[in-house]
């Protein structure tokens, strides 16, 4: 069992228990499964998964590719996936099964507890025909998620590769302990809205990962007020990941219910878009406070240090934005700590930009050390401070108080 050990007023976050399944074990070739690329088994798997949903225990997919349509696990199941084992989705969207005016998710966990997903094998999500209609817009719908799982409690998925989505791998909705570890994810850079993890979250930990794919490697997101969802997210931890092509590790844009204590630590960005992002705008913020960032090297980044309070769409310089009003919503960062960061070869060193009535405050680095192209800006800032850093060229500044540089 792990706990939150407070340093300063950062948390080093993480999940506080693991799932607990009975010992019961469901083989879904002996539910009538076929492992051969071309039976549709979605009948039979999820006739395996009804029966643990009675019973509990473990749902085990052997060796062999097994097509399959949309899913549902419930409370107290295991789903194993052993080695040379493809859970593949089907992708016939003419007669792909619909729901809520929506292409339904592969699998699907609402409202449960104790969820353990495991495995060296695979969750295929033949992608490929997916994003070519939904780029040639001929998609009615919006695309399906590999794993969607929301209200759950006592959640863990470890060493499985999920690889090429129609839409987003992984998404957690208002989720708590969950345990990430040990796992691939894969897509190509061009594949459209294929996060790697998209979570929201209190107590949990993400670590020992490897994320490539077409959008945020990793994205934080909680709450949109226009959906009426105001989830806080709080105590999350992210280590020793490596995060390949992707557009890197997000937090928001949607903001409004708040996060609280992220430690992101010993991790490696290499062709990112991003790296460290924090996104949000007027309308769709909230507090995001108690953030550590330390022991990371960034290379090869457009953008590896992005704060912003204009997502999706920035001013072409800052001085163009003159409102102090306080609308509802607004987004306000603090309390930011870096530490221990080389981001080599950048395209921009930095972008800090708050807002003229919500600056971003009380943002350290320290041995922070920048080699890009251009220097960028930092805006509307108070109580910034460098420490033992350096950045090749000086940002601009306006309305910022900037110290060490």
């Amino acid at each position: 069992m792990c706990c939150l050990v407070f340093t300063g007023s950062i948390a080093l976050a993480q999940h506080t228990a693991l799932p607990q399944i009975p010992a019961n074990t469901f083989l879904v070739t002996s539910f009538g499964a076929a492992g051969d690329g071309k039976t549709l088994n979605t009948v039979t798997i999820q006739r395996a998964l009804d029966s643990a949903r009675i019973h509990g225990g473990k749902v085990i997919i052997p060796k062999g590719i097994f097509l399959c349509g949309p899913l549902q696990m419930y409370s107290h199941t295991a789903l194993e996936l052993q080695s040379g084992a493809i859970l593949r989705l089907r992708n016939d969207i003419a007669n792909y099964p619909i729901g809520n005016e929506r292409y339904l998710n592969f699998i699907s966990i609402l409202d449960a507890t104790d969820i353990k997903i495991s495995g060296p094998g695979t969750i295929d999500g033949q992608g490929q025909n997916w994003w070519t209609k939904y780029t040639d817009k001929e998609l009615q719908y919006r695309r399906p998620q590999l794993l969607f799982i929301e209200k759950c409690k006592r959640v863990e998925l470890e060493g499985i590769l999920t690889l090429d989505p129609p839409n987003t791998h992984i998404s957690l909705r208002n989720c708590t302990d969950v345990y990430i570890h040990d796992i691939r994810i894969q897509a190509p850079d061009e594949s459209r809205n294929t996060d790697g993890i998209n979570v929201s979250a209190r107590n949990c930990t993400i670590e020992n990962c490897d994320i490539r794919t077409g959008d945020d490697n990793i994205a934080i997101n909680f709450g949109d007020r226009n959906k009426g969802e105001l989830p806080q997210c709080s105590d999350i931890l992210i280590r020793n990941c490596f995060f390949g092509v992707g557009h890197g590790l997000s937090i928001g844009s949607f903001t409004s219910g708040g996060l609280r204590n992220l430690k992101v630590e010993h991790c490696e960005f290499d062709g990112t878009t991003s790296g460290l992002r924090i996104k949000s705008a007027r309308g769709r913020g909230g507090i995001v406070e108690n953030l550590r960032y330390s022991d990371l090297t960034i290379k090869n980044c457009k953008w590896p240090i992005f704060f912003s309070c204009y997502y999706p769409k920035e001013p072409l310089k800052p001085e163009q934005d003159t409102s102090f009003a306080d609308v509802p919503f607004m987004p306000v960062f603090r309390n930011i700590r870096c530490s221990n960061i080389r981001v080599v070869n950048a395209g921009t060193g930095i972008r800090i930009w708050g807002l003229p009535g919500s600056p971003i405050t009380d943002c350290y680095f320290e041995n922070v050390q920048i080699n890009a192209d251009k220097p960028g800006e930092i805006s509307y800032a108070k109580g910034l401070r460098f420490i033992s850093s350096t950045i090749k060229m000086k940002p601009e500044l306006y309305h910022a108080e900037v110290s060490g540089l």
